[in-house]
């Protein structure tokens, strides 16, 4: 019996799907990794650290790659200061001998023996000063209790500044031990804390960890609005006291970038379909950050009864 055409189209069809079915698909994604990468966050007054490895590949396990070959130099202010192998078993290495003060400029460069150099640098930012923080009573929005706080803080005029607003909760007992402590997660009212128009359309209510720059600040000083959860307030118990830490960092520019660029990350990975993210960095040759913070600070103290 002779076969239609129609047929023996639709038996080489058929064909072509079975292999197709059991063929594999060569897809040639590029690994990455290999990069120097170095990182150290300088805060002014505290003692400096480094780290130094390479970039793993995007199917690798681990987080980053062991130098074993590597060193590290640093300058302040264009005089050189140190000069070491870094030690292959350590992540971060401390540089006890090195003060950071505000103001200094710090020139990190690194390498390996088989070729490889990076090269960074970051310039101390100047601590500002918080001028008062003052209570504006109680709020009730959406069933949830919090005090209104004005922090006062001095803001530069001859400079771009960047900041991140922290604060901290402890309670002590009558020995001043601490018995408690949280992250003190408030609510950002004021209009500094709002999304930039380059970080994107799709972060409405992200939190970018209380940064904020002063673009629309045009005072020397200036009152954020911020409001506390009632729980971290409330009066402590018999012969105790509550602390809340204000702790309002001066931030470098690039440190500044590098973390709003890892929140936007963090918070794009959770969405179904997203462009990749990259991660600021200031590294030349490589990847990484140097970036540096100075750190004002004040407290509020709430005294129980019967406390010393």
């Amino acid at each position: 019996m002779i076969k239609s055409p129609k047929y023996i189209a639709l038996l080489l069809l058929s064909a072509l799907m079975m292999l197709s079915c059991e063929s594999d698909l060569d897809l040639k994604i590029p690994e990455g990794g290999g990069q120097l990468v170095i990182f150290s966050f300088l805060t002014a007054d505290s003692v400096m650290s480094v780290h130094l490895s390479k970039s793993v590949s995007h199917s690798s396990v681990d987080d980053f790659e062991r130098v074993y070959d590597g060193y590290i130099a640093i300058k302040r202010n264009g005089i050189s200061l140190d000069s070491f192998p870094f030690p292959y078993d350590k992540t971060w290495i401390e540089r006890p001998n090195i003060a950071v003060k505000e103001g200094d400029v710090f020139d990190f460069s690194a390498g390996t023996l088989s070729g490889l150099n990076v090269r960074g640098e970051t310039v101390v930012p100047e601590a500002t000063k918080i001028l008062s923080i003052d209570s504006m009573g109680l709020s009730v929005i959406n069933n949830v209790r919090a005090i209104s706080y004005e922090l006062e803080f001095t803001d530069a005029k001859d400079k771009d500044n960047y900041y991140q607003l922290l604060i901290t909760h402890e309670k002590r007992d009558s020995l001043n031990k601490v018995t408690e402590f949280q992250d003190v997660n408030y609510y950002k009212d004021d209009e500094l804390f709002y999304i930039r128009d380059q970080e994107g359309s799709l972060l409405g209510g992200i939190d970018f960890r209380g940064s904020f720059s002063d673009y629309i600040i045009e005072d020397e000083s200036y009152r954020i609005q911020i409001r506390i959860p009632e729980i971290y307030l409330l009066q402590p118990g018999y012969k105790e006291t509550r602390v809340l830490k204000f702790y309002l960092l001066s931030l470098s520019q690039d440190y500044y970038n590098y973390l709003r660029s890892r929140v936007v990350a963090e918070y794009n990975s959770k969405l179904p379909v997203v462009d990749p993210i990259k991660i600021h960095s200031n590294i030349q040759g490589g990847l990484g950050l140097i970036g540096s913070v100075a750190i004002a600070s004040d407290s509020i103290v709430i005294i129980g009864n019967a406390y010393n």
